[in-house]
């Protein structure tokens, strides 16, 4: 069981700290979660899973979903406090001086940089989740080693279709989501 200050400086640290809603914050909950709370890859994909059924904000279910498994009902009801507590003090900030930096090239600069490194972060964290996923893999070193199964190949066709079906056809989401838990259930399983 976590301790409860743990959860709530990881939370607010993460809120804090880092960028683009939800999933840009995956890299960052996967990687202080391991090293803070000993969070497993296993129980970052399910917690990935269930932001994906669930509704609300990504970092929110994340945090509450953490918190629980790790410290209990008090467990989630801190980590939210905190996954929460750095969007309401920034929105104040900003709220305060939003008309001094609105035009502020510094400030245009800074997001302008920012925008694609939580693209990159997102993208190692959507690999590593796949390392785990399709090939049950630890490393990048044991996807490359492993055999690939028509299983495997099943789940990446699987995401290719899921994700054509989204951009191209704009598929609800929630359609997508249930649709891939039939097919896994009957062909997958």
């Amino acid at each position: 069981m976590a301790d409860l200050w743990t959860l709530f400086f990881m939370f607010f640290k993460i809120g804090i700290t880092s960028f683009g809603g939800g999933y840009g914050m995956m890299p960052m909950i996967m990687d202080e979660g391991q090293r803070l709370v000993g969070l497993t890859e296993a129980q970052f994909t399910d917690m990935a899973a269930l932001d994906l059924i669930t509704s609300g904000p990504v970092a929110v279910n994340s945090a509450t979903y953490i918190g629980y498994i790790k410290g209990g009902y008090a467990g989630s009801l801190v980590a939210t406090i905190a996954s929460i507590l750095p969007s309401i003090l920034i929105c104040i900030i900003v709220l305060i001086f939003l008309d001094r930096f609105y035009n502020n090239k510094v400030v245009k600069g800074l997001f302008a940089g920012i925008t694609p490194a939580c693209g990159g972060l997102m993208f190692f964290t959507t690999a590593t989740l796949a390392k785990s996923v399709y090939f049950n893999a630890e490393t990048f070193t044991e996807v490359f080693n492993s055999t690939v199964t028509p299983t495997i190949i099943g789940m990446i066709v699987l995401t290719i279709l899921t994700v054509i079906a989204d951009i191209k056809f704009k598929v609800n989401p929630i359609y997508l989501t249930l649709a891939g838990a039939v097919l896994g259930i009957f062909f997958l399983a």
